[in-house]
């Protein structure tokens, strides 16, 4: 395909997908999770789909339950947890979950709310980065490699990333005044690096690729490493234990916000890649993997999952 091709599909892509941005850009609004029996989840009231385990919902959607069912339902915006019995059907519409067919469904408990206004206001952000931008590099343009502006690492959690620029192309990491050569990978989607311990506190960090030996791009400034001590890293890790030990909280883009909050940039991005590799289908949320992407400037990856995004949501608002 020509150049002006792939800039005409990318560019159709990006058009068609203004078409539904208003739709999913006000976030999910609730959570199904303790599936038991027939539990079932629709757009528009009319196709079905089978739901199997944590399931988020979106303004107009639906889920409803067969004879044999049953699921709790957390309003993410109150904190209320609802139990959904046996042939029930809930349409989910902005802060608010409605019974349009059926009776079980009540008011279990109250959970801690606020947390995931949060998280719609966040998911709202994620759009900008679901517009398809993608430029060609042009076969005598060098390539660059830009890195997290931010990062925090640690005995725990010591990789960096950063985008693979080709099959040919090695790397020399600058942190502080310490050099790491890093060789050609010619199959990674990235490159991965564990770094080795550091003093606690902030360092320099910035990546050089190689071409035979000689420098072909150097960044103009370095970006900021943080080391984790050992006492910060005994906090996190202590949140995160109670979080998967609390049936409500136990939610990887809960954990994934988490992570990001501590600037634990790498392991943030593999908590939303484990969950889409298990769950491809839960497209809706994808926009928080691309930002994921975004914040690691693997800017390949992320323009990769934009189009996948849109290209999933054309067909799934198609009539």
């Amino acid at each position: 395909m020509s150049i002006y091709a792939r800039i005409s599909v990318i560019t159709a892509v990006a058009v068609l997908a203004l078409i539904h941005v208003s739709a999913q850009a006000s976030g999910p609004v609730a959570r199904v999770i303790d599936v038991q029996g027939t539990i079932e989840f629709s757009r528009d009231g009319e196709r079905w789909e089978s739901v199997t385990r944590t399931k988020y919902l979106f303004p107009e959607q639906y889920v409803r339950s067969g004879s044999d069912g049953s699921a709790k339902v957390i309003n993410q915006e109150s904190g209320e947890i609802n139990d959904l019995g046996a042939g029930t059907t809930i349409k989910v519409s902005d802060g608010q979950l409605d019974v349009v067919a059926g009776r079980n469904f009540g008011v279990q408990q109250q959970a801690r709310g606020g947390f995931w206004q949060a998280m719609r206001n966040k998911f709202a952000t994620t759009q900008r980065y679901t517009t398809v931008r993608r430029s060609v590099r042009s076969a005598d343009e060098q390539p660059q490699v830009d890195t997290a502006r931010n990062i925090a690492v640690g005995p725990e959690w010591p990789e960096l990333v950063w985008s693979n620029a080709g099959p040919e192309y090695a790397y020399r990491l600058h942190i502080g005044d310490q050099t790491f050569d890093i060789p050609p990978s010619s199959t990674s989607e990235m490159i991965r690096f564990r770094v080795p311990e550091l003093p606690a506190g902030e360092h320099t960090y910035a990546v050089e690729v190689i071409l035979d030996g000689e420098t072909v791009y150097a960044p103009r400034r370095r970006s900021t490493l943080n080391w984790l001590d050992a006492e910060r890293t005994a906090e996190i890790k202590a949140e995160l234990a109670a979080m998967r030990d609390d049936p409500v909280r136990n939610d990887p883009f809960m954990i994934a916000d988490y992570l990001e909050e501590q600037d634990l940039l790498v392991p943030a991005l593999d908590t939303y890649r484990g969950f889409f590799r298990s769950y491809p289908e839960e497209n809706d949320m994808r926009p928080f993997l691309i930002k994921a992407y975004h914040d690691l400037r693997l800017l390949d990856l992320r323009e990769k999952e934009a189009i996948t995004y849109n290209t999933v949501m054309m067909g799934a608002n198609a009539p």
